[in-house]
């Protein structure tokens, strides 16, 4: 039996949703000036109410937050086949190429890629989204230039940032050679593209750490309620990165307390997910369903997913600030989990989440600034609408091919 009227409405709004979300980035937050130092960058910070990008944290633009928006550029392009996604992908991809050190007589730097143009320090997870996306875009176009680089970011992954636990530290500051003491739930973008890269290429140094990676990750890196820790010192002590304002960077050591995030805890999923096919282990199965059952229990109580959860007294403790970025992030793992072992559970979760969503997108009319764009506050974060509309297109296909 095909789908019914609702569901076929369903399907198209959370599509529409999704491309929404997006070309708010693309057609707003990129920076589509050619004399810019930025162009083809994502601004990641959208001030509402001065109507302005602002410089705040980490940087104006930022690798990582251009990578979200050319995964969810591919998305578009597979739902829609409007050439207009892959253009913005190659001019992405242009940005974040220039991030990437190509020094070859510098090995501390060459492979690297700078957080932003503002910083100098390599928030070690770019290496990964960058090289994740010059994987794909290998296999698209066959360009030897992308699987060059993506060696390159992966060789500098395992030569500089790999710690004694089998996992990787999260931020390496270039001026003083120091890693940070900790690695993050985001360990899991690593492992998810260390085995992309394994596939494209052959090469075991890029299959080794697999599954010494994935053995952390749902051991010691995950509380016992499913929760994986944002951070933790080889030791397994878990501790949030902090930010150190003095230096403009993140602690060398860390706080310790322990915290969780939504987002982070789509990082170390997915990444099982994708280990649990390449090695059937049902540890890593059963350690992807905890998460999806606690963050599922999470959202329903709350009645959304917090940037932030700290623990107290054995309870994840929200911060009051809803993550607008983190039901997209879910859904990347609910729905996955629900082809491995077809449980009504993840697919129902799914679609809550995105009606969530879709209630806070906006529909501003006189206000072209913020027009598609997700937000609960008053900026709008670019990297959260890229990961927003990311998920409900993964979703909007699901269904329109159901």
């Amino acid at each position: 039996m095909g789908a019914s009227v609702a569901d076929r409405r369903f399907a198209s709004s959370v599509r529409q949703g999704g491309l929404d979300a997006l070309d708010w980035v693309l057609r707003f937050a990129q920076d589509l000036d050619p004399e810019s130092p930025e162009y083809g960058g994502v601004r990641n910070l959208y001030d509402a109410m001065g109507r302005e990008f602002v410089r705040r944290g980490h940087g104006l633009c930022l690798t990582w937050s251009a990578c979200l928006g050319a995964f969810a550029s591919l998305a578009a392009h597979g739902l829609t086949g409007d050439p207009f996604y892959r253009q913005r992908v190659d001019l992405i991809a242009h940005y974040v190429k220039g991030n990437q050190n190509l020094d070859q007589s510098d090995p501390i730097r060459c492979g690297s890629f700078l957080v932003s143009r503002d910083r100098t320090f390599v928030d070690v997870p770019d290496l990964s989204w960058a090289g994740n996306l010059f994987v794909d875009l290998y296999r698209l176009t066959e360009d030897e230039d992308y699987l060059a680089r993506a060696k390159l970011a992966a060789d500098w992954l395992l030569r500089v940032a790999a710690m004694s636990h089998g996992g990787f530290t999260s931020f390496y500051l270039l001026e003083s050679q120091q890693p940070v003491a900790y690695s993050h739930a985001s360990d899991g973008e690593h492992g998810f593209f260390l085995a992309n890269l394994h596939d494209v290429t052959g090469d075991d140094r890029y299959g080794a750490p697999l599954e010494r990676l994935a053995d952390v990750l749902s051991g010691p890196a995950q509380h016992e309620s499913g929760a994986y820790y944002a951070s933790i010192r080889a030791d397994g002590t878990p501790v949030f990165e902090g930010w150190d304002e003095e230096s403009g960077h993140p602690f060398i050591e860390g706080i310790e307390k322990a915290v969780t995030g939504p987002r982070q805890n789509y990082y170390a999923a997915r990444f099982l997910i994708e280990q649990h096919r390449r090695d059937p282990k049902p540890r890593y199965l059963e350690s992807v369903r905890r998460c999806a059952e606690w963050s599922v229990d999470v959202f329903r109580r709350y009645g959304y997913l917090s940037e932030w959860l700290t623990l107290e007294d054995g309870e994840w403790v929200p911060d009051g600030h809803p993550d607008v970025a983190a039901p997209g992030a879910m859904i990347r793992v609910w729905l996955p989990l629900n082809e491995v072992e077809a449980d009504a559970r993840w697919f129902e979760a799914c679609c809550e989440a995105a009606e969530w969503t879709l209630r806070w997108q906006r529909r501003a009319g006189g206000h072209p600034d913020i027009e598609g764009a997700i937000l609960t506050e008053p900026f709008v974060i670019a990297y959260y609408n890229s990961f927003a509309a990311w998920g409900l297109l993964d979703l909007a296909g699901h269904l329109l091919r159901s």
